[in-house]
């Protein structure tokens, strides 16, 4: 039997979880000089509202060692297999304790760096979970899922650069520019790795980038399904569902608040879209 972990920057739904028996490792997060487990000691929503009242910069750390040598053991017994599928290393170490873990159980663990985040990760979780069910061998799922994570496009699109040079995601010299020019950026992670896609001023530079993204999705018509994850507000993410329904009623949409790992970095008014 094969069983998938994975971590708490994952956006899915309550009803995936369940019927997919995922199993949830939690980050670590620290605001106002208190530590939570990601998604376990706190919410989306409280750690959102934490965000916005505090002006101390929040931070986040992988899980520990021992936490996932404790999850892979509970979640299987010795003869079982394991799939540990994580958020990109450009993000977090999350992957290399996953690694460090998988060598001191006894249960034979395969360890996937999606190189993404989020419904992107997502994507990847229900790919492995349904090639699982479909009774696919270990090495063929991870061949699959070779073939499927190049297929999933996440663009963030981040308001203030601040906590992304807080977070060491961005050098000092652009969060200063920023502060100068409302510097707003949409970012992607080709290959796992974090790269700027595109610069605007202002909102009215931010919502254009936005508008070509949705365009080019609803014309897109091998795209179908698509992920929108919001920091604190869901007004610009409501306002793309709305829009991709409108003129694709069959783009399966999930829009849900992301996790308090990614709003560290993102920080207020950010926003994600993904799709496959």
């Amino acid at each position: 039997m094969i069983h998938i972990v994975t971590d708490s920057t994952v956006q899915l739904t309550f009803q995936e979880i369940k019927d997919n028996d995922i199993e949830i490792v939690p980050l670590k997060v620290e605001i106002a000089d208190k530590s939570y487990d990601d998604g376990v000691t706190i919410s989306r929503s409280a750690f959102a509202n934490k965000l916005k009242a505090n002006h101390d910069f929040p931070k986040t750390s992988q899980p520990s060692l021992g936490k996932f040598v404790e999850v892979y053991e509970k979640v299987s017994n010795p003869e079982d297999q394991i799939l540990s599928i994580h958020i990109g290393s450009v993000l977090s170490g999350t992957i290399h304790t996953a690694e460090m873990a998988a060598l001191q159980v006894r249960q034979s663990v395969r360890v996937i760096n999606t190189g993404l985040t989020d419904r992107g990760l997502a994507f990847v979780v229900l790919k492995a979970a349904q090639l699982s069910q479909a009774d696919y061998t270990m090495n063929q799922i991870v061949e699959q899922l070779k073939l499927y994570i190049p297929q999933i496009h996440l663009h963030c699109f981040v308001n203030n650069l601040d906590y992304l040079v807080k977070g060491g995601r961005a050098n000092r010299t652009m969060g200063f520019i920023s502060s100068l020019v409302k510097l707003k950026l949409e970012l992607t992670m080709p290959d796992g790795q974090l790269k700027v896609l595109n610069k605007s001023r202002g909102n009215k530079g931010m919502q254009k980038l936005v508008n070509n993204l949705v365009n080019k999705i609803i014309e897109d018509h091998k795209i179908t399904q698509v992920g929108l994850s919001y920091v604190d507000t869901h007004a610009d993410t409501d306002i793309i569902e709305a829009t991709i329904k409108r003129a694709r009623p069959d783009i399966q949409i999930i829009n849900q608040q992301t996790s308090p790992t990614i709003m560290t970095h993102v920080g207020p008014n950010g926003f994600a879209i993904i799709y496959i």
